[in-house]
């Protein structure tokens, strides 16, 4: 194959994806393409500033004039420092401009500026903005969670690709342009013009007509082929966003770019993995397990007494499980199950519906009819309130594995017993035993790497919603 000079094929395909775009900005579509890039949002946080320095708090001429020329500058600047797939959801502007008055505060009190009213009224006039700014960005990052995008790349990155992504509600796939492997783009140095010009032109062709904001190049030569950054830089034009997918297959690690000499590197460390971090994670843990132990009282001792009503045995069913590192440890449990349950288990074992080394039987002959309930509702974990308290368990966490199940784990699944198994967990709340034993393990991993305590308000404000919906329960 020759070596391609890019200009001439990227420069007609450029002019021609800037035309389809002219054209899609017709006067149709005006209102709807300023909406896209948040031009509602700058202006309400010009008119905020002007109505709070000319009308609610009167400011002389001179004081109002300065204060929206400030604002009005910052709002130019920021609108023209960001691309246009960004402008409508970026909190940039507003937290950038508030270190700018941050700094300048700093100034004034050094400088012994006197705090009179005139000073405090400019100050809530020019707050205002980037309030309002950052108030338009939240809402606009609600509306416009799905981000129509364009897949790149060999057939069977794609595909992957974009069925991990049906369903998600941030990414909403509207095409996809691939090729096989036979026909991939030349080796990196080389590549023909017909080879470039037919796959930039097919993703630009598909960029104008699906209204995409973002392409997703999913290759493992992206960062090493011209032809891909070619269209990177045509896409670069036309201010739609251009990705690189890190394909690590089932990639679930926490990614960090890192500059390493003169090379762009991905850190694979996980965000929280210090000790202060953990020291809160625990703390968190343990006193609100130790309250809602507290508040719960009343109706666990109900469940207890019902339980040994009901049935033969203890109310309390406790289980050798692998917890943190693999150490093992007792869990506590309310019993579902009749006493001799664990005697019974060879005889089921050919009746098994879990994969993996999961045992799962939907209608388990040896769950009495109060355990129905309890696992229905969850309430037969409620006892791991005391695994938590004793730091046995975190709130939320990988699901705490049997022995038996732990010790055939590859050495890539035990990552999942690297932090404290959890009363709840990421894989609970996205389909709990309708999961197969590969998403299980998925979502655990995809927990340990990228773990923080956002996560974890979130995950349990989900749990109380599979719960009360009975998600996956049995």
């Amino acid at each position: 194959m020759a070596v391609m000079n890019v200009n001439t094929p990227l420069r007609g395909l450029q002019t021609d994806l800037e035309a389809r775009a002219a054209r899609r900005a017709g006067l149709g579509r005006v209102p709807r393409a300023l909406l896209r890039q948040g031009v509602a949002g700058y202006a309400g946080a010009l008119a905020v500033t002007w109505y709070l320095a000319d009308r609610h708090f009167a400011l002389p001429i001179a004081w109002k004039s300065t204060v929206v020329s400030i604002v009005a500058a910052w709002l130019l600047y920021s609108f023209a420092a960001l691309p246009a797939f960004d402008r409508a959801r970026s909190f940039k502007p507003a937290i950038r401009f508030i270190e700018v008055l941050g700094v300048l505060s700093l100034a004034f009190v050094i400088g012994d500026v006197q705090n009179t009213d005139l000073t405090r009224q400019s100050a809530v006039a020019i707050l205002a903005a980037p309030a309002v700014l950052a108030g338009s960005a939240f809402v606009h990052r609600q509306l416009l969670r799905r981000t129509p995008t364009i897949l790149v790349g060999q057939v069977e990155s794609v595909r992957r690709l974009e069925d991990r992504w049906a369903g998600r509600g941030d990414v909403n796939v509207v095409a996809t342009c691939s090729w096989r492997s036979p026909h991939e783009l030349a080796p990196a140095g080389s590549v023909s013009d017909d080879g470039l010009a037919e796959v930039v032109r097919e993703v630009l062709t598909a960029v104008a007509q699906r209204q995409a904001t973002s392409v997703v190049i999913a290759s493992g030569r992206a960062l090493a082929s011209p032809a891909l950054r070619h269209l990177a830089w045509a896409l670069q034009r036309a201010e739609v966003e251009c990705l690189v997918v890190a394909d690590m297959n089932d990639h679930v690690e926490y990614l960090r770019p890192r500059r390493v000499g003169d090379q762009i590197a991905l850190s694979l460390r996980a965000p929280n993995d210090h000790l202060m971090s953990l020291a809160v994670k625990s703390l968190f843990d343990r006193s609100s397990a130790a309250v809602a132990l507290l508040v719960l009282s009343p109706l666990l001792l109900a469940v207890a007494v019902m339980i040994r009503l009901g049935s033969r045995g203890p109310a309390i069913f406790k289980q050798e499980r692998s917890g943190q590192d693999g150490e093992p440890f007792t869990i506590w449990k309310f019993r579902t199950m009749v006493v001799d349950a664990e005697d019974r288990l060879d005889a089921l074992r050919s009746h098994n519906e879990g994969a993996g080394p999961l045992f799962k039987l939907k209608n388990d002959p040896r769950i009495t009819r109060l355990g129905h309930v309890l696992r229905k509702t969850s309430i037969d974990e409620l006892p791991q309130l005391v695994n938590v308290v004793k730091g046995d368990m975190s709130l939320v966490g990988p699901r705490p594995a049997l022995p038996s199940e732990t010790s055939q784990y590859s050495e890539w699944v035990w990552r999942r017993l690297h932090v404290k198994p959890g009363l709840t967990g990421l894989w609970q709340v996205s389909g709990r035993s309708a999961l197969s034993w590969e998403e299980s393990i998925r979502m655990d991993l995809q927990y340990v790497n990228n773990w923080n305590l956002r996560l974890d308000f979130a995950i349990l404000a989900r749990t109380v919603r599979a719960v009360l919906a009975r998600d996956g329960a049995h």
